[in-house]
Parts: structure tokens; sequence; C-alpha cells
């Protein structure tokens, strides 16, 4: 079995750790990957229609090696930090490059988890009590939400099953490792 994990993340560290965290759990008897998007070049859609025919895109550079490891996967894992509510510019930019598989249907009916990171643990605000006041005001789970719905939006379109999601606030990953560990079992 071939699992396939993609980071939308521009630092490498939080969202990285959960999408490490989930293929740590899975055996080592099957082939695992994290692909981390800040280091390939993926350019933008150009809008050229070409793969609305031939279902490939026409653009020469690493989205072509990056779609062909989507095929072979059995399960994927997407993770991405949340910025404004949804995933990262990089992470979107892949989903736009996804359009292929739209028309083509090629990942229907893989399995799917989907992991994200929201809040600055360093610019918490905290009341008299000690409780978090992001908390309070649903802005941090809201935001992680947000995010979650977006990733799970695409995978909806191009057919892929989401089988789990986790989500982390506060900037605080690791406090979902045990969750990210059941994810990985659901993948395989």
């Amino acid at each position: 079995m071939k699992i396939l994990a993609v980071s939308g993340s521009s630092t490498g560290q939080k969202t990285d750790h959960m999408l490490r965290k989930v293929l740590e759990s899975i055996s080592d008897e099957h082939q695992k990957e994290l692909v981390v998007l800040k280091d390939i070049d993926i350019n933008s859609c150009q809008n050229c229609k070409g793969c609305h025919k031939n279902h490939l895109c026409v653009i020469d550079d690493d989205m072509r090696e990056i779609s062909r490891k989507l095929e072979e996967a059995d399960a994927i894992i997407l993770g991405s930090p949340t910025y404004f509510d949804n995933v990262s510019g990089g992470m979107k930019n892949f989903f736009d490059r996804c359009l292929p598989f739209y028309f083509s249907r090629k990942l229907e009916g893989k399995k799917v988890g989907l992991v994200s990171v929201a809040g600055f643990e360093e610019y918490i605000e905290y009341d008299k009590g000690g409780n978090c006041e992001w908390c309070k005001k649903d802005e941090c789970a809201d935001s992680v939400e947000h995010c979650l719905q977006a990733m799970e939006y695409f995978c909806k379109h191009v057919g892929m099953d989401v089988v789990g999601q986790v989500a982390a606030i506060h900037g605080n990953p690791e406090a979902q490792d045990n969750a990210l560990v059941r994810l990985g079992g659901k993948l395989t």
C-alpha cells in the first residue's frame, strides 16, 4: 500500500509534525512519502483549459510528478495550516493544479485524511481566569474548521473519500498526537 502526504505549510513545522505523526503511525510495511509543496516547483494554473479535454496539465513543472504519485497512492493525507479561515496559498495552488483529476476521476474512491493547525500560541489572549479569549469567541475553532471544510470540498470534487480529519488549535499540534495516530489507522 502507498500512502502520500501533501503539506501546504510554508514553514515545515506544525502542519508537517501532524503529517509525520500520521505517517509514523502507519506500519513500515507500507510505502510512505511526505511531499512538501514549498520545496517543489508548482506554477499557477494558467486557465488554458487544456486539461478539460485531455485530462492532463500542459504546464511542465513538478506537478507532473506529484500527479503521478497521487494516482499511484492508495491513501492520501492533506495538511495545511489555517490562513485567514482557509488553506495556505501553496495548498490552494496545488488544488487548482489538480483540476485534471476533476475531469479524469483518477482519484475517485481514494481514502484521504485531513489535518490542519490554527492559532498563534505566542499571541493568545487570556482572561483573568486563564481561559483563552479566542476560544470563548470560537474564533480559533471556527477558523480551523473552515480550513478543513475547504480541503473537504476539494476532496469531494475530485471524488476522494474523507475518512477522518484532525484539527489542532493554539498552534499546538502535539496535543492531537493520539488523534493523528487514530487517523493513520483509518487510512490503511
